[in-house]
């Protein structure tokens, strides 16, 4: 790519990320880089883009020094830098989402409560804010008003028609696979992605 080209297209798309970015980041520049930066409650967030055309991503716990994201990348063009920076955009909005309640249902609510636990531990390796509590078939519908989306176990599909006529929620069901091997990041993908699509 032409180097004016490519330059032009760097600072276009350091303005992309300005106007998606929430109210609240400061734009400031040093002799390497212009940044992008804000506290969100405990978390220290930066993107940078160097003038080596290297992009930096950074989101900080102070409260502990651990490091949630981090990622650089050199900027080749605009739609493979797009790509990446709405990656770090919907993982920035899942942090300042309000915490969502879960309730995971099976026919008995033993196994599911098991997995309700260790799928909650999931959410909180990657810092967000979401209850899982488990539940039986027989105490959904009474149970189901405390929570913002309910998940059927693959024992339970068969019931999905009939809940959605008594139950006034979302309801997921769990794929056979993900639950049978305990693919916590694929189920935490498919909550996430629905719980920033619908902003519950």
């Amino acid at each position: 790519m032409d180097q004016f080209l490519s330059e032009c297209q760097y600072g276009i798309l350091y303005q992309w990320l300005k106007h998606h970015l929430p109210n609240g980041f400061i734009d400031s520049k040093n002799e390497w880089a212009h940044s992008l930066t804000t506290i969100y409650k405990q978390y220290h967030i930066e993107i940078s883009f160097y003038d080596n055309g290297v992009i930096e991503e950074t989101i900080n716990d102070t409260s502990n020094g651990d490091v949630v994201y981090y990622i650089h990348f050199l900027f080749l063009n605009f739609n493979q830098s797009v790509k990446i920076l709405k990656d770090f955009l919907i993982y920035l909005k899942s942090l300042t989402i309000q915490k969502k309640n879960i309730l995971i249902c099976c026919s008995c609510g033993l196994t599911s409560s098991l997995f309700a636990e260790k799928l909650e531990e999931n959410f909180k390796k990657q810092h967000m804010n979401v209850h899982i509590e488990a539940c039986d078939i027989h105490t959904l519908a009474n149970k189901s008003s405390n929570y913002e989306l309910v998940l059927l176990t693959p024992q339970v599909h068969y019931y999905k028609p009939q809940l959605l006529q008594l139950i006034d929620k979302p309801i997921i069901t769990i794929p056979t696979t993900d639950y049978a091997c305990h693919n916590y990041n694929h189920i935490i993908s498919i909550i996430d992605s629905y719980l920033l699509k619908e902003d519950i």
